[in-house]
């Protein structure tokens, strides 16, 4: 115990942040984003760090960028503007099936569920 509070005491604020977050989804036994399967079904968790609304094929998509602590995924949600209670800072899971895209770990209109 008392090495893992020296530990953390050397720490930044943002790490504290990454480390509570990894620690909060692994008890939920949700698979780490930097670790997920590309092209199979996945569940992940994580909490809203951006919202971005873009064009994709002639209209709106919500772009939901998500972070676990060990990687960031977006969540696509096609002819949407905004959804109701995803908001920076807020906990949510994705389900649905992953993919790369430009780098980026994507969801094409998955499912989610509002974590308190």
């Amino acid at each position: 115990m008392l090495k893992n509070l020296r530990k953390r005491l050397g720490q930044s604020t943002d790490e504290l942040h990454e480390q509570a977050l990894c620690d909060r989804y692994a008890a939920m036994g949700l698979e780490p984003i930097s670790g997920v399967p590309r092209r199979a079904s996945v569940r992940i968790g994580g909490e809203v760090q951006g919202l971005q609304v873009v064009p994709r094929a002639g209209s709106p998509s919500l772009e939901v960028t998500v972070s676990d602590g060990t990687g960031r995924a977006v969540g696509v949600f096609t002819g949407r503007r905004r959804i109701g209670g995803i908001d920076p800072g807020r906990t949510v899971l994705f389900e649905g099936v992953g993919r790369q895209e430009r780098g980026r770990l994507l969801l094409v209109n998955p499912a989610y569920t509002l974590l308190p």
